[in-house]
């Protein structure tokens, strides 16, 4: 396969064997965020803990040096814990829309609430969407996004004043999305590769999913399911998803 389609990689290793502090740490490195010494307020970033004294491989410090060149948004979650149902076959892919979701700023439990505040950020019209809602609700959108279904006149109101539609076409436009968002995989994909595009070339995206091999077990629709949101976000991003 070409480069830019292997991007999918599988930590294996036994029970207790520490592969879930392994990617915890490869999540600090890959992100480089910052550590705040308690003592003395000095800052450190991830990658200045691997110098000299802790790797005394200069390849692999060349390595280490190199990954955090650019900018990365990492993902790392248990996908268990995010997980509604495993009996549903789509689980992964709703599993991994509803983290990517959350590292935006937009819904994770409802698909749906989510495609709608993209529209708006497409549209320009998010800030002026929340503070509508926040004058006709009383309560921040943040707080009340979950609960949506029970403030449908409050979240119409503000979506017609922020488009400037009439409420008529806003309460259409939000049932229907509501009653029709669908997505599958290819769409996944196209979406990380939309945010991507709007970012400075070399940024990438990182998902580290901890105990997906425990939770897939031996069930080959999951298996079959990751396998091909790794092939389209390879196929789609060339290289900028992992």
């Amino acid at each position: 396969p070409v480069l830019s389609a292997r991007m999918g990689v599988w930590v294996s290793g036994f029970f207790g064997s520490g592969k879930s502090h392994f990617i915890k740490i490869l999540s600090y490195l890959l992100e480089n965020i910052e550590a705040v010494n308690p003592k003395d307020g000095s800052i450190r970033r991830a990658a200045q803990f691997f110098d000299e004294r802790k790797i005394k491989d200069a390849m692999l410090l060349a390595d280490v040096q190199r990954a955090v060149q650019g900018s990365s948004d990492v993902i790392l979650f248990n996908i268990d814990a995010k997980a509604d149902s495993k009996s549903d076959r789509d689980v992964i892919l709703q599993v991994f829309l509803r983290v990517f979701n959350e590292k935006l700023g937009f819904s994770g439990d409802a698909p749906h609430v989510a495609h709608m505040e993209r529209h708006l950020v497409s549209k320009g019209a998010y800030d002026a969407f929340k503070a509508a809602f926040t004058e006709k609700n009383g309560n921040p959108w943040e707080a009340e996004r979950d609960a949506v279904d029970f403030h449908r006149d409050d979240v119409v109101y503000a979506f017609a004043k922020a488009l400037k539609q009439s409420d008529e076409s806003a309460a259409a436009w939000f049932d229907n999305a509501r009653d029709t968002y669908k997505i599958n995989i290819e769409g996944l994909a196209k979406l990380i590769r939309d945010y991507l595009d709007t970012k400075p070339t070399g940024h990438r995206i990182i998902f580290l999913v901890d105990e997906v091999g425990q939770f897939i077990g031996d069930n080959t629709q999951l298996m079959l399911t990751l396998q091909t949101i790794t092939e389209q976000l390879g196929t789609l991003s060339q290289g900028r998803a992992w």
